[in-house]
């Protein structure tokens, strides 16, 4: 798998750290196609596949921020581990997987966005979710409403379509100048979205 960073080697503790949003399966198979090295499409299965386990946890689907993986076997960090309070959270990290995801045209991928999709659908969006599915904040973010809306247009007509009324509120609001976050992300939404933009991808 890819690991959280180039200083996590062997020798780190971190080694065997999964960070959820680290799971880009197409950019795992725009690798491949630009080198030719098969590598990168083991490493896009094995991938989805921890992110797959840890979605099958929880009738929520959600996914934490950080999990702990040997072999095939995979679970949620604990706070504090790795980086914050929020760790084995759907936090900070884990909200840019249902965009990554649904980039994808793989059918494992679409698996578990549309999971997280029809929780969201039942309890609504917040800056954060336990992993059963109890909100950690009472308040919408864009950092996590933008990933959600490009799942939710990836996927029109198939019974998401109330989520992208219902995130798109994020376009009606200037750009924030002190969050970069969502600022990102915003644009992120925007560009992948050419449905509502106009925009081509």
């Amino acid at each position: 798998m890819v690991t959280v960073g180039n200083w996590a080697n062997k020798d780190s503790r971190f080694y065997n750290v999964l960070r959820t949003s680290d799971v880009m399966p197409k950019a795992f198979e725009e690798f491949y196609q630009a080198t030719g090295d098969r590598e990168w499409l083991t490493i896009k299965s094995k991938m989805l596949n921890y992110l797959q386990k840890l979605s099958k946890e929880h009738d929520t689907g959600l996914v934490p921020d950080f999990a702990w993986v040997s072999n095939n076997y995979v679970k949620p960090a604990k706070a504090n581990e790795v980086a914050t309070n929020d760790d084995g959270h759907y936090s900070a990290n884990a909200c840019r997987v249902p965009m990554l995801l649904a980039e994808s045209n793989d059918k494992n991928a679409a698996q578990v966005v549309k999971k997280m999709l029809k929780f969201f659908k039942k309890k609504g969006t917040s800056a954060g979710f336990t992993l059963k599915g109890k909100k950690l904040h009472y308040y919408q973010s864009a950092s996590f409403s933008a990933p959600i809306f490009v799942a939710a247009n990836k996927y029109r007509n198939q019974g998401y379509d109330t989520l992208v009324e219902q995130e798109k509120y994020i376009f009606s609001r200037p750009l924030p100048k002190d969050n970069y976050y969502d600022t990102t992300l915003t644009t992120l939404a925007a560009l992948n979205t050419n449905e509502l933009t106009g925009l081509e991808k």
